[in-house]
């Protein structure tokens, strides 16, 4: 049991103290009367102090799930958006070569028949032009593809379910005055 619930217990016990919290867990964990009324600690008290525990450690839990959650969402959407960037650079590098490949073949042929003229300006020019709206296409592609990462990537984040502080200490208190209405009854019966 961490140690901020362990000091909350003698609050909610009526200051019986760490030995009186240790008294009630045994008590309750032993389900004896006998044991609670050695300590002299009441039913009540035990109820509540346990319903006090179970509740604050069930809002950690889930605070921390909830922390844990967001950060394998935050460390998916990080490896996803690191595979797009990987891959646009690759088919970028590949549109580039098969470009330079076409115009040094080009540049080749016109040598050879020696028609290095305008129009072979022109021609080189334009594949120019196509490797650059290339690279553009898969550039824009990447980064639209980027945020449809960040923005599932939000939406999940959207979804997780932590408690605030106030719900968590409304949550607390309500199951410490259940367990406390419970054990009360357990001493009508005595």
């Amino acid at each position: 049991m961490c140690a901020p619930l362990l000091a909350l217990l003698p609050a909610v016990m009526g200051g019986a103290g760490a030995a009186g919290a240790a008294g009630a867990g045994a008590a309750a964990a032993t389900g004896a009367a006998a044991g609670a009324a050695a300590t002299g600690i009441t039913a009540a008290q035990v109820m509540a102090g346990l319903s006090v525990v179970t509740a604050a450690t069930s809002m950690y839990a889930q605070q921390q799930t909830a922390k844990a959650q967001g950060k394998a969402i935050q460390t998916q959407a990080d490896a996803e958006r690191d595979e797009i960037g990987a891959a646009a650079e690759e088919d970028i590098g590949d549109r580039i070569r098969v470009s330079r490949e076409k115009r040094a073949r080009a540049m080749v042929a016109a040598g050879e028949s020696g028609a290095l003229g305008a129009s072979f300006a022109a021609s080189i020019n334009q594949s120019l032009q196509d490797q650059n709206m290339d690279i553009a296409k898969v550039s824009k592609n990447s980064a639209f593809a980027q945020r449809g990462v960040t923005d599932r990537a939000g939406v999940a984040l959207s979804q997780l379910r932590s408690p605030s502080a106030l719900e968590a200490g409304l949550q607390i208190a309500g199951s410490g005055i259940q367990g406390y209405s419970a054990g009360l009854e357990i001493d009508k019966l005595k």
